[in-house]
């Protein structure tokens, strides 16, 4: 049987400096459309500030039937705020997308997969503001982040956080996340295909997307987190998205991840405590 794969859409702003041109909500909208083609529905994991300068979008992804998830009030990792600070602003951000969507909103995803050792404390802190999912691990070595000491399946924290990590091929610690963003764009088909049928049986899949991903025509710019080569790949073979989401969903398109907790193994990890700063 074909593992399911779900479509997730990471929606953010991409510019270099607020006097650029605001492309996103076109994108998401040919994104939206592409989805309503093809029958699919995905999460939308919405940036707080987005969704406060955007509402009428994040209100037309919710009446296009996706689950709406937050990303975030601003799209800063979890190591670069405090216990308090988090909480507010998934406050914040829960209240906003509840509100525009009309539906409660029960998943959480980091700004790149910041949730690793020194920001564990974000466990927590979700669960006590009533999320029941996160999708915020990339469960292997990264140049950002990753924490190769966590299973590549889905699982529950201690807490009973459930937790859908980033789909990866792993070889000792280190992964390669191949069903999303730069990867999934670099990567020929034959070899996703392949790392999704030698490892994804083990893993709840997912595609992981941004609307730049659908953007080959955004002018260049060097973007500081990647450097001038990483923002090259940022870039590479665009033109390609949509063709390749096409072929990674195509009668496998699972649904949107908040209904697909009931794949979670009931059982908890264990983990020692990691104190909060």
């Amino acid at each position: 049987m074909t593992a399911p794969v779900t479509f997730t859409l990471d929606l953010e702003d991409h510019r270099e400096h607020a006097g650029q041109e605001v492309r996103f909500p076109q994108l998401a909208r040919q994104v939206l459309d592409f989805l309503d083609d093809r029958d699919v529905r995905g999460t939308f994991f919405v940036v707080g500030e987005v969704a406060q300068s955007e509402p009428d979008l994040v209100r037309e992804v919710a009446a296009r039937g996706h689950e709406l998830a937050l990303h975030g009030w601003r799209h800063v990792p979890l190591t670069d705020l405090d216990p308090s600070t988090f909480r507010a602003d998934v406050a914040r951000g829960k209240a906003l997308l509840e509100d525009l969507g009309g539906a409660p909103v029960s998943g959480f995803r980091a700004p790149t997969f910041s949730l690793v050792p020194d920001s564990r404390w974000a466990v927590d802190v979700l669960a006590e503001e009533g999320f029941t999912y996160s999708s915020s691990v990339l469960p292997a070595k990264s140049p950002l982040f990753g924490d190769p000491t966590l299973p590549t399946g889905a699982f529950r924290w201690p807490n009973g956080l459930a937790e859908l990590p980033c789909p990866v091929v792993r070889g000792g610690p280190v992964g390669l996340p191949y069903l999303g963003g730069v990867y999934m764009r670099a990567l020929p088909g034959p070899v996703t295909a392949g790392a999704r049928a030698a490892v994804g049986k083990g893993q709840l899949l997912w595609i992981y997307c941004h609307p730049y991903d659908f953007d080959p025509d955004e002018p260049f710019w060097v973007v500081p987190d990647a450097g001038p080569m990483g923002s090259r790949l940022l870039w590479y073979n665009r033109k390609r998205t949509f063709a390749k989401v096409e072929r990674i969903l195509a009668g496998r398109a699972g649904r949107p991840l908040g209904e697909r907790l009931d794949e979670v193994p009931a059982a908890t990890i264990s983990l020692p405590t990691h104190e909060a700063p």
